[in-house]
């Protein structure tokens, strides 16, 4: 086999560059070895970029033909776009309709829930369905995020219909940063058990969780101060007009009983006047 070898050859040139010619000859093993693995190599990564261009195109592919036949898709919501760590959020799923769809009648949802387990924490209780006096029967899978909820009878649901709600408990350890969480897979049955519509969802909710400040009996706001604020935020909760979560709700228990009630508003009062040194 012949190849082509490199020679460098000094000759005379301009700024005193060096010259790279090529002549015929013979490479010895070890160098036919060292070259045939180096295009070994590359061989392998073009075929892996095909594969992956292949993937993707796939994928694209895959929503555009759904996006085109689909009448329906739902949207995923958080009631609050940032967090702390301990706290609950809410998603809700919204079924959204195009100009051509019409009411459904639905005995049965199911879906998956994907999520970072390390970061939230969902158990069956937190699926409310929506017309919760209709469902027959709700599970959730917590390893594989699978839920189902069955209707006794069956609910209409159209454009702008809320489908469900679920509740995240945000991890007192989660990694502070951003997340996204989606419910996927969307099945539903109509009421006579033939009907079947299917949403391949894939545009999730977007979250920030922010690390956990370090929670001071009375100080309920985290403005370093113990004052008449931190008294109403307490009398707020205590009253359920407001609900404090986290830090803010650790701060508010006062005594550290374990409860937030009104002796804890007593106690922050008696702070702010002097008549205690600490609580």
């Amino acid at each position: 086999m012949v190849h082509i070898r490199q020679r460098a050859e000094k000759e005379r040139m301009p700024a005193g560059r060096t010259k790279i010619t090529a002549e015929k000859g013979r490479m010895p093993a070890d160098r036919i070895k060292a070259a045939d693995k180096k295009i070994l190599k590359y061989i392998k990564k073009a075929a892996a970029a095909v594969c992956c261009l292949s993937i993707s195109f796939s994928a694209v592919s895959a929503k555009a033909v759904y996006a085109a036949d689909s009448k329906w898709d739902i949207e995923n919501t958080f009631d609050k776009e940032e967090c702390s760590q301990g706290d609950t959020l809410l998603l809700s799923v919204t079924l959204k309709g195009s100009s051509t769809s019409k009411e459904q009648e639905i005995s049965a949802i199911n879906g998956v829930l994907e999520y970072d387990t390390s970061l939230f924490q969902v158990a069956e209780s937190d699926i409310l369905p929506a017309e919760k006096n209709a469902v027959k029967k709700c599970t959730f899978d917590e390893a594989e995020g699978k839920f189902s909820i069955q209707y006794s009878s069956g609910i209409k649901a159209k454009d702008a219909s809320a489908l469900f709600q679920i509740k995240l408990h945000v991890a007192e350890d989660a990694e502070a940063g951003k997340t996204t969480v989606c419910v996927t897979n969307l099945e539903w049955s109509g009421t006579d058990g033939k009907q079947k519509e299917t949403i391949e969802h894939r545009v999730p909710a977007y979250l920030t969780i922010r690390e956990t400040q370090k929670s001071e009996p009375g100080d309920v706001n985290g403005d370093g101060r113990t004052d008449l604020t931190d008294a109403r935020l307490v009398m707020q909760h205590y009253n359920g007009v407001k609900t404090l979560e986290g830090a803010q709700l650790k701060s508010a228990d006062a005594n550290g009983d374990g409860k937030v009630n009104l002796t804890d508003v007593k106690m922050i009062i008696q702070y702010y006047n002097g008549e205690i040194d600490e609580f």
